[in-house]
Formats: structure tokens, sequence, C-alpha cells
């Protein structure tokens, strides 16, 4: 599987899912600009970003049985599938993780750092002990406010449909307009949506990785290959 990480995340945000999925071979997208890749300049656009990732599993080895998008991530995860299935090869089922359909998502700010941090306290409030660092407070700033960027000026989504099945999860606790915007992913598919509601909020994951609901996918992904 290969996962994509949220607005501001990194590729180690899915250190320990392998311990997780010991069956499964864990790989994680690095977006530009952060950890081992931090003088990479950042993307210009979401569909910059999904064409660099295809481009890279076009022209190697590696084959995906299924992506994990988690809220942005699950943008990325969408637009990388359909560059697979335009170029003919296999397309991996996704799940989409926290996240409303493109065409729901509620407003998103990048600008005004007063209206970054006021979005951020819906789903994961920055702790006082990086509020109190301005110089690692200004880095996490950007990089949130880059992947933001990207997820308000995507517009690219219209008819975008992939052939494989797409799971979606929520926390019961998530916002409203993510929860109720979920349905709406099944316009992506041609296959099936099935959408699961879980404990938690935006970031369930973090106490309870979805462990269980990929292991399902990730076999009626490949039950899907063998017919």
């Amino acid at each position: 599987m290969l996962c994509f990480a949220h607005a501001g995340g990194c590729a180690s945000f899915f250190r320990s899912w392998q311990a997780l999925l010991s069956s499964v071979t864990v790989h994680a997208v690095q977006y530009p600009g952060r950890e081992d890749r931090i003088s990479d300049p950042a993307a210009a656009s979401l569909i910059e970003l999904a064409d660099t990732v295809a481009e890279e599993i076009l022209h190697g080895e590696q084959e995906y049985d299924l992506f994990f998008g988690h809220s942005m991530g699950s943008y990325v995860a969408l637009e990388v599938a359909h560059r697979l299935q335009a170029a003919g090869r296999g397309v991996p089922a996704i799940v989409v993780s926290s996240a409303a359909a493109p065409a729901l998502r509620p407003p998103v700010p990048y600008e005004k750092t007063a209206d970054v941090l006021e979005y951020l306290t819906q789903f994961e409030p920055l702790s006082p002990e990086i509020r109190q660092e301005p110089e690692l407070l200004d880095i996490i700033l950007d990089r949130v406010k880059s992947d933001l960027r990207l997820v308000s000026n995507y517009r690219e989504y219209t008819g975008k449909e992939i052939e494989s099945e797409v799971f979606g999860i929520v926390g019961a606790e998530d916002i409203p307009e993510i929860r109720d915007g979920l349905s709406g992913w099944a316009a992506h598919t041609s296959s099936n949506l099935r959408a699961h509601t879980v404990p938690g909020n935006h970031f369930y994951l973090r106490a309870e990785p979805p462990t269980t609901l990929i292991r399902a996918a990730l076999s009626r992904a490949l039950l899907a290959t063998q017919d």
C-alpha cells in the first residue's frame, strides 16, 4: 500500500504502520519541502504533485494494490490513481480518510496566519510547545499554508472516476462538512463506495489506525484483480 499524508504531514506519519500491518508492505509518499526533501521546492499545484508521484510509479517497478490518503492525501491519491488508469496500469483501490469528496470540501484558508491557526483548531490545534517556539512555528505554518493552498485551488476533480473501489473512513467527531461529504466520493468510482464511521475526530488514526479496514480493503482489492 502507498500512503499519502494530510496537509503539513510527512511520510513518517505512517512509520509505525508497518509493525501494525506486518503482512503488508507499507510505503508513504514524501511531499517536497519536508524531512529528507526539506530543500525541494513546494509543488505549484495539487495536479503537479500528483503528476510527479504518478510518473515515479509509472517508471518504477513497484506495484500498489491500495492507496491510503488522509485528508489532503485523499485528493492526491485520487489524482495519482486516475493517471495510472489513463496510462493503462492497474488501478489501486483507494481509502479516503477524513476527507469530504472534492466538490463538497469546506473552504480552506491559506494566506493569513490567524485564519490558518483558527482553521487548524477544528482538527488538531498546535501544541503550546510549538506555539512558544517562533522559528519552529513559522516552519510548520509555512508547510501547512503551502499544502492548504494546493487544496484550496484544486478544481480539476470533475469527471475523475476510477474503476476500483473507494473505501471512505471518517471519525464520528469530525466536523459535519467532512462527515456529510464522505458520500460524495461515490461520484469518483465506477465500482463501489464503502463508507465507514469510526470513533474519534479528524485525526482518529493517531490513536487507532484503521488496520482492520485496511486489511479488508486490501483483500477486496486483491480479489478484484483475480476476477
